[in-house]
């Protein structure tokens, strides 16, 4: 429990001691919602997406979320753009997600597409 504590806490500042560019740099941090406007009733947890960018990835990595049906980014390293999906190939409408606004599409959200300056195919 105190390592799942720690982690949340160290992702909702947006601490990573990795560098842009490596596999584990977090690029984005987002507080992720079981329910709509990004309601303090229904925050899930705070949550990275880790990496270069530049390739389709769930939001739900592990399984373990209730379904993502508002997304606030915390964070976004400077330059680069996320947008949200609701299919995990990112092919449905992108969401553009912007740092303190509040993303929501009406059927949960399923996967992200960041494009960083660092991303292989930028």
């Amino acid at each position: 429990m105190i390592q799942l504590l720690v982690l949340a806490l160290s992702t909702a500042v947006g601490v990573s001691a990795s560098s842009p560019g490596d596999p584990d740099f977090y690029n984005t941090v987002a507080d992720i919602f079981s329910g709509p406007d990004c309601g303090n009733e229904t925050f899930v947890w705070a949550d990275p997406i880790f990496g270069r960018g530049g390739a389709c990835q769930p939001l739900d990595r592990h399984d373990n979320t209730p379904d993502i049906l508002s997304y606030r980014p915390t964070s976004i390293y400077p330059e680069c753009v996320v947008n949200l999906y609701t299919d995990s190939e990112c092919q449905s409408i992108a969401y553009l997600a912007e740092v303190d606004q509040c993303v929501q599409a009406g059927i949960p959200l399923i996967s992200a597409l960041v494009q960083c300056p660092f991303s292989d195919n930028f």
